[in-house]
């Protein structure tokens, strides 16, 4: 062990080279006597070195930082000293020494850079009066550290704050997500900005999940909602096709509305329902090759060519037709007489066949008797 009377000639030596062989020579006598070491050691080491800290250059004091920062006996003054110091050399102490307090911890944070908030943001054990000052000054990768650190306390409001945060940053969202300890108001407010990744992600974590709870209570109920929808829709639809039956909706504004909106269960019900034909016959019917059943039927039942050109619209849609053919289909409906169209649709449900699309007992009857094979697609005025 190096002597009182060595220390005392090195301390004589004012130049760079002699205050760096000082601080050694202190550092390994107050590190390497552990955790027996004499208080005075403690207190001459301290004491010494407070006093020359400000004539050490930046070299020194990074490893002197390095060497001390674990030490829980540390001189508490000369760790908020390093604390404070250039991030190069207060970095080792702000992530590791146990001599710092809360206390001495929010004061640092208070006024330190950014680079030294991370650098608390990343010690083992981060208690809320800390977090709450890191969450309140931090950029967003402050934030982002602070939300990752699973050792990291952090209050209520700070959750709150994080969340409004994270709005526009990813990496503090995905943050979140894997915090066991998010609040359930902070997790109310955090869904509905997650991308679909991280909520893919959420449902990987375990079912006590805060975050897993609420996914699958916004699930049913956005379920429950789109199944309400859907009922009010149909109730609404069937009062519509109701109405029209009973002559007290124009057949065109239902007819309009269904096809511009491409509601074609609907559509097919309402052909149906006015037909006095099967609905499933009449759906199949609305985007078959041919538009002969689907041009008498509408025009048996007074459809204009306007609302019948809503129909034309969503079949191009779906069967991908062109200008020509829309035209060539809109002449077709337009050389058919509404008498004609109703004589047709008469025969042919008197056929007992629905546009060709019969069950097997009505093949048979057809194949008995030979004159119901042809009925003709009454095209007169």
């Amino acid at each position: 062990m190096i002597s009182l009377a060595k220390l005392a000639d090195m301390a004589r030596d004012p130049s760079a080279s002699g205050r760096k062989s000082l601080i050694g020579a202190l550092t390994d006598l107050f590190v390497g006597s552990g955790d027996d070491r004499d208080e005075q050691i403690s207190l001459l080491f301290g004491d010494i070195v407070l006093k020359v800290l400000g004539q050490l250059e930046e070299e020194t004091r990074i490893i002197l930082s390095k060497r001390v920062c674990g030490e829980k006996a540390a001189p508490r003054d000369l760790m908020v000293k390093l604390a404070q110091d250039t991030i190069t050399v207060a970095e080792p102490v702000l992530e590791n020494s146990p001599a710092l307090t809360s206390e001495d911890l929010v004061a640092i944070a208070s006024s330190a850079s950014m680079k030294h908030l991370g650098a608390i943001a990343g010690r083992q054990v981060v208690d809320k009066a800390v977090t709450t000052v890191l969450v309140d000054r931090g950029d967003s990768e402050v934030l982002s550290k602070v939300a990752e650190n699973k050792g990291a306390e952090i209050a209520d409001g700070s959750f709150l704050k994080l969340v409004e945060k994270a709005r526009s940053n990813e990496s503090i969202q995905a943050a979140l997500v894997g915090r066991s300890d998010l609040p359930e108001e902070a997790a109310h407010a955090l869904l509905p900005f997650l991308t679909e990744e991280l909520k893919e992600r959420i449902s990987s974590l375990g079912a006590d999940s805060t975050l897993v709870q609420l996914l699958a209570e916004r699930a049913a109920t956005e379920v429950a909602a789109r199944a309400n929808k859907l009922e009010e829709a149909r109730e609404q639809s069937n009062a519509l096709i109701k109405d029209v039956v009973s002559k007290k909706t124009k057949i065109d504004d239902a007819i309009t509305q269904f096809a511009r909106s491409d509601r074609t269960a609907e559509l097919g019900m309402l052909l149906a329902r006015v037909s006095d034909l099967p609905p499933a016959a009449v759906s199949q019917l609305l985007f078959s090759a041919s538009d002969k059943p689907l041009i008498i039927l509408c025009k048996a039942n007074g459809v204009t060519s306007e609302a019948y050109k809503d129909i034309l619209t969503m079949r191009a849609r779906r069967l991908r037709m062109g200008g020509l053919e829309l035209n060539a289909a809109i002449q077709r409906y337009s050389a058919l007489s509404e008498a004609g169209a109703i004589r047709s649709l008469e025969t042919l449900k008197q056929s007992g066949g629905v546009f060709g699309l019969k069950t097997g007992a009505d093949k048979s009857s057809d194949e008995a008797d030979p004159a119901k094979k042809n009925i003709p697609f009454a095209s007169s005025r």
